[in-house]
């Protein structure tokens, strides 16, 4: 293999990883933050009762500042249903 193609294979095959970032989904000006994300109810949950409170919430401030307005129940806590109902609502 002549050196030119040499080069042109290692530049190629050095670019893969940089063309899979590149393809990384990012907000647009129509949509500059999205949504909030799921808290991983496995982790969140740490008295495994099923539910989240604000407690556990703490490390997802974006939820817990909204949490009023997801625990449509009005009991103290947010179950998984209250939170995906309040994602689709969005």
């Amino acid at each position: 293999m002549n050196t030119f193609r040499t080069s042109l294979l290692a530049t190629l095959i050095a670019s893969v990883p940089m063309l899979a970032f590149a393809q990384t989904a990012v907000p647009t000006a129509k949509d500059p933050t999205p949504p909030p994300k799921a808290p991983e109810w496995s982790e969140s949950d740490t008295n495994r009762d099923g539910y989240l409170t604000k407690e556990e919430l703490i490390p997802f401030p974006s939820v817990l500042k909204r949490f009023e307005e997801i625990d449509t129940n009005q009991d103290g806590r947010i179950s998984e249903a209250e939170y995906r109902a309040w994602i689709e609502r969005k």
